[in-house]
């Protein structure tokens, strides 16, 4: 849930910040609110917008001040006119869910709920708190998890469950329980897979998506040896430890399978901290670059016969703020004003390699996301509107993105979020992102994709349609506002957080995301 490794592994240093995120939260939360005076232009808008949001009807308490809902200035104008696509038949569920610590929190799952997202990802399941002794369960240890996985499916809520964790007795890496499982207990493991899988894919749990892992092209070297992420890489191999981790697929597979055939077994989201086809510069004076040997962790199960082993893919994803309406990934050479979110390089990667093994339709999730703030997110850039707005454009953008190019899911990391990322605050007060993110949530809802606009440049748009209805969604991707002149005037044209703006043929696009409706 981290990268890159080397800044952000060492957690440890910021835990005392989290006494104070408490109260942090909550003097954010009036400030967002309550300023004013930074934002160029606002606007009114109350949220509690109820027209195109399907059977959802948002509640929210506050009424906001928004920006970005100038869409109507002066530029250069195209001409276009909206188009339909033979292949609009493929309507799909929500794409989206959301990342929340603690299932058994009743106010966090049912805000989950009420933004529509269908994902609900945990981590997760902990295998040496259930078996600290070689055939000894307990099950009773994870009670607080079980009522959650409960709470989780009384919500209609898809639980993707994270296993992670090697008994000391197991572990391969002794002293890192994040470790991989040593070649003589993959049986164990296996074992321990199945009656997991027999136990939680049955009512009431009723999970069907298990992530085995989380970021596991990690070294344990570089990780704290009890955290929740990692730890399979192996630094010094070719492809760092992932043929290893297809010796554990193919022993493992085949027991889940036999708990529950419909269970869907994920590669452990992948941290892909850099792009190995390109790798970042380190030193300009020598020339030197980025080690990006740990994203071939990949290549390394396929290469040792692993694909038969796994149902999807999963990966993660973040970008950094880098001010009003920009973000980059530096390590993926990806920035606001080039490609959009970074999601779309590491999935365009990932694609890559599947195909070259000949897997090519695999399912690909990203199972975190977000826009990451500062060191720990409480410097203060990180506590302004322009850092909450962009937040709130970027969800949209990336949420967009991903259900075009056909992603299984795109979880935001997380609802009370790590590094600034958050949807709301540590009492369950919205943030502007939350209220973006369910509108949007609710527009893809049951859409089906038709293409991209490819005929503006500088523009990056796509094209939907729902319910015999054509819809674009669509924002500036240089940072410079742009003009369509559209020769149909649309039937509405709505906001970033679902508010109605004016009508109009001459359509002034800037970075804040709007909806473009024919009927």
């Amino acid at each position: 849930m981290m990268e890159p490794v080397p800044n952000i592994r060492i957690v440890l240093v910021y835990l005392p910040i989290v006494c104070v995120c408490f109260f942090i939260s909550s003097c954010r939360s009036e400030a967002l609110i309550s300023s004013e005076e930074i934002l160029p232009d606002p606007t009114e808008i109350s949220t509690n917008q109820t027209e195109n949001t399907g059977n959802r009807d948002l509640e929210p308490t506050k009424t906001i001040k928004l920006y970005h809902e100038d869409q109507f200035s002066s530029a250069t104008p195209n001409n276009t006119a909206p188009r339909m696509s033979e292949d609009s038949s493929k309507q799909r569920f929500p794409v989206t869910g959301v990342e929340i610590y603690a299932l058994q929190e009743k106010t966090g799952i049912e805000l989950v709920h009420e933004s529509g997202a269908n994902w609900v990802r945990n981590n997760g399941l902990i295998w040496p708190k259930i078996e600290p002794n070689e055939g000894d369960r307990n099950w009773k240890a994870v009670e607080e998890l079980e009522t959650g996985l409960v709470n989780a499916a009384e919500n209609g809520l898809q639980v993707i469950l994270v296993v992670f964790g090697t008994p000391e007795w197991a572990v391969k890496s002794p002293g890192n329980s994040c470790g991989a499982v040593r070649p003589d207990k993959l049986g164990a493991y296996a074992d321990f897979l199945h009656d997991a899988v027999l136990r939680y894919s049955a009512p009431p749990f009723n999970v069907k998506f298990w992530e085995l892992g989380n970021e596991p092209d990690i070294d344990p070297s570089l990780v704290t040896p009890d955290w929740r992420f990692g730890c399979w890489g192996e630094a010094g191999e070719a492809f760092y430890g992932g043929e290893y981790y297809a010796d554990m697929l193919r022993a493992v597979y085949p027991q889940i399978k036999k708990a529950d055939g419909d269970a869907q077994v994920l590669v452990g989201g992948l941290l892909l901290d850099c792009d190995p086809m390109n790798p970042p510069l380190v030193s300009a004076d020598t020339g030197e670059t980025k080690d990006c040997t740990p994203s071939l962790f990949l290549e390394g199960i396929l290469k040792n016969g692993g694909g038969e082993y796994f149902d999807g893919v999963s990966f993660h994803a973040y970008d950094y703020y880098r001010g009003l309406d920009k973000y980059e990934n530096y390590n993926w050479s990806s920035k606001s004003d080039l490609n959009g979110p970074v999601l779309s390089k590491k999935t365009d990667f990932i694609r890559d390699v599947l195909a070259e093994y000949g897997y090519e339709e695999k399912p690909i999730f990203n199972t975190e996301s977000g826009l990451l703030c500062g060191k720990h997110g409480q410097e203060p850039e990180c506590l302004t509107n322009e850092f909450e707005l962009t937040k709130a454009n970027y969800a949209v953008k990336a949420n967009t993105t991903a259900y075009a190019i056909s992603l299984e899911s795109y979880i935001w990391y997380s609802l009370l979020g790590w590094r600034g990322s958050g949807l709301a605050s540590e009492t369950f007060e919205p943030f502007p992102v939350y209220y973006a993110l369910t509108y949007n949530i609710s527009r893809l809802e049951g859409s089906a994709f038709i293409g991209e606009l490819e005929d503006y440049p500088g523009v990056k748009g796509y094209q939907f349609e729902q319910n015999g209805r054509l819809f674009w969604i669509v924002w500036s991707q240089d940072g410079s506002n742009h003009t369509i002149q559209l020769t149909e005037e649309p039937s509405v044209i709505f906001g970033v957080y679902g508010s109605e703006l004016p009508l109009t043929k001459n359509l002034v696009v800037n970075q804040s995301p709007v909806y473009v409706e024919w009927r």
